[in-house]
């Protein structure tokens, strides 16, 4: 294992853009893993008023993302393609829309089925990336510690007889790594994790698939729906803004529509837990039908 980490030693998180790190010349022929982060299209440029049920767009104003490390490794051979971004010299901030790189060099070829990413909140070495701000990190670090927010503005064409008119609402949603997934595991699309080949680069994309929070059932392909959430916010203040307190205040019971439900089949419980567990499936791996999914959060299990 201390012979793997040397190879694995060029390891490094850079935004995009910046030099690729070249796998060193060595006698044993070794290769590379490059995982490039992005966010989705609808991530990037928004759900328009044909994408969900009730003609509501959702522009993203803000995705921020607290990033540890991918893994990469084989289940059941601890000694055959382990490795984690040991090399990195700190956790980072960043702003997927923006982009992130993180690349593995100079490591044996394998396949590595098991491939998992791993999110937290900011700690003391953890650093800035492109379209982030230290008050940023000090919103995921204030309170109870948190890994992720999103905020976007969304749009409803009412119609009445008056004629048409527009009603906004600004969703500002903030992940707490205590009730929402920070570990995303068993990354697929046609194959399961990476193949590393000799003396070749594999390059991964990874998207953050916003959109996904706004699902109408536990599933990546159900239906948009922005509703909830307005009705959210006029059984709250009904100040035009809804957050992620008045979302744990809306009992899912109270949504007939859809398939809102939980992990367990219940609707014993909020609109906030629900989109907690979409969070699960905001991650797509190399292509939109990939995946990475969340494990349940506190389980302690990796990819």
């Amino acid at each position: 294992m201390k012979t793997r980490s040397m190879r694995a030693a060029c390891f490094f998180v850079s935004l995009v853009g910046a030099p690729a790190c070249v796998p060193p010349d060595e006698a044993e022929e070794t290769g590379s893993i490059e995982f490039t982060f992005e966010a989705s299209a609808r991530t990037r440029e928004g759900i328009s008023f044909d994408d969900t049920e009730e003609r509501i767009a959702v522009d993203f104003e803000r995705v921020v993302l607290g990033f540890k490390t991918m893994t990469i490794g084989k289940i059941g051979e601890p000694d055959l393609c382990a490795y984690r971004g040991r090399g990195a010299a700190s956790d980072v901030v960043f702003d997927p829309r923006k982009g992130l790189v993180q690349s593995f060099n100079g490591i044996q070829p394998a396949d590595c089925p098991d491939v998992g990413i791993i999110f937290g909140p900011p700690g003391a070495r953890t650093t800035l990336g492109e379209g982030v701000s230290s008050s940023d990190l000090v919103e995921l670090a204030t309170g109870r510690p948190a890994h992720a927010i999103v905020e976007a503005t969304a749009t409803w064409m009412l119609q009445s007889s008056a004629g048409t008119r527009p009603r906004t609402l600004a969703i500002k949603l903030r992940f707490d790594s205590e009730r929402t997934a920070t570990r995303f595991a068993g990354c697929r699309a046609a194959a399961r994790g990476v193949r590393v080949l000799p003396n070749a680069r594999d390059a991964v994309t990874v998207r953050f698939a916003a959109e996904n929070l706004f699902r109408d059932a536990i599933s990546t392909s159900a239906d948009l729906r922005v509703r909830p959430f307005f009705e959210a916010d006029e059984s709250g203040d009904r100040d035009g803004v809804v957050t992620m307190a008045e979302l744990d205040d809306y009992p899912l019971s109270r949504i007939f529509y859809g398939f809102y439900q939980l992990p367990d089949g219940t609707r014993r419980g909020s609109l906030g837990d629900f989109v907690r567990a979409l969070f699960r499936f905001t991650i797509q791996f190399r292509t939109e039908e990939g995946i990475c999914v969340g494990n349940e959060p506190g389980s302690g299990e990796e990819g």
